[in-house]
């Protein structure tokens, strides 16, 4: 059996229980498998433009709950909503309102294809099926606003205290290191591959965002660093479409590099909110 505290963190004030204006809402959320509950009773409400960690431990369930809330595996029991949609009744819109920016083994990358192919690839999946091609002016007009978004989070680190993230950071994170993106992803760091299906889910503009399992990145920089390209990514969402703020819900088992980021960007990002969900076997 598992059970669930929901709390909030990351020095934000939970201002109303109104639920309307909630990107995801769950109630008594539970699944369960063959051995028995893979996780239970899930209360969790996330608000459009929040942060929301889900942690817990390996075989927690965690990978599978942000499944559920992305509509992509069925659950037994409970209410979830994404905005109006209900996620059980209504599973194939929730998938074109969340995207999935990490999840190991459904958006592993090819390491003989460039990042210029990757993005190609992700760009013809997002037009309609008679046009299965796209035009070196589309692929670049999308590696310069990639080019852009690293730039700016480049100008955000260098607005820091020397003590922390430094400039080299930011570049040393910036996988488009030619103009026409022909790097191959065998050729990439962990954290370069990361932050790649990161930007290929954010591609389609969708509302939310899920990523799951940041500890895969070993080392703890990395992880801090991570974290700190989501919430710089996010608030430039929010600068470029204040009416469409991205929401972010990521699963980890020690979110503790993102007290590290935060304590860095405080002056910088500013989620609607940051909201805790610890699950326990």
């Amino acid at each position: 059996m598992q059970s669930d505290s929901h709390t909030l963190a990351g020095g934000t004030e939970d201002t109303t229980d109104d639920t309307a204006d909630a990107a995801v809402t769950l109630r008594d959320w539970g699944m369960s498998g063959s051995r028995g509950p893979v996780f239970s009773d899930i209360d969790l409400t996330v608000e459009s433009g929040a942060l929301a960690i889900i942690r817990g431990a390996a075989g927690s369930g965690k990978t599978s709950l942000l499944l559920s809330i992305a509509g992509r595996m069925r659950v037994d029991s409970g209410e979830g909503h994404v905005f109006d949609l209900d996620i059980r009744k209504q599973a194939r819109a929730v998938r074109e309102t969340v995207s999935i920016g990490h999840v190991a083994g459904l958006t592993d990358l090819e390491n003989d294809f460039t990042v210029a192919q990757h993005i190609a690839e992700r760009l013809i999946m997002l037009q309609p099926w008679y046009k299965p091609w796209v035009s070196k002016k589309s692929l670049r007009e999308v590696i310069d606003l990639i080019r852009s978004t690293f730039d700016t989070a480049t100008e955000v680190i260098d607005r820091l205290p020397s003590d922390t993230f430094t400039t080299s950071d930011a570049k040393s994170a910036d996988f488009l290191v030619d103009a026409d993106g022909d790097t191959f992803v065998s050729d990439l760091s962990e954290l370069q591959k990361f932050l790649l299906e990161f930007g290929l889910a954010t591609l389609a503009q969708k509302p939310i965002v899920v990523v799951d399992n940041i500890d895969f990145l070993r080392e703890r920089e990395d992880r801090a660093r991570a974290w700190a390209a989501l919430l710089i990514y996010q608030e430039l969402r929010r600068d470029r479409h204040p009416r469409r703020p991205l929401t972010l819900i990521v699963t980890c088992e020690d979110s503790s590099e993102i007290d590290l980021a935060f304590a860095q960007l405080k002056t910088e990002v500013r989620p609607t909110s940051v909201t805790e969900l610890n699950l326990t076997p």
